[in-house]
């Protein structure tokens, strides 16, 4: 399964936080001990969910990224909360 195909599987009945800002939190689990680069994960990751579980990734106001342990196949665990200016 391609990348973008699992991730609108993974967003398939969750709702939408449409045009309001919002912050991610996500693990990335590798499928083996090479490293990766984490910021290009992120990007491709927030990318892939415009439209899905926002409108647009500028409304994304804080990101953070975390290596998780390894796991066969690889894979990530995103977080997605309306993002609190205060």
């Amino acid at each position: 399964m391609d990348f973008k195909k699992a991730v609108v599987e993974a967003c398939n009945g969750l709702k939408s936080f449409g045009d309001q800002p919002v912050e991610l939190s996500i693990i990335l689990h590798p499928r083996d001990a090479r490293l990766m680069d984490i910021d290009n994960c992120g990007k491709a990751i927030c990318d892939s969910m415009n439209g899905l579980m926002y409108d647009d990734d500028q409304q994304v106001w804080r990101i953070t990224i975390e290596r998780g342990e390894k796991i066969k196949h690889g894979g990530c665990v995103v977080t997605i909360k309306p993002y609190d200016r205060n």
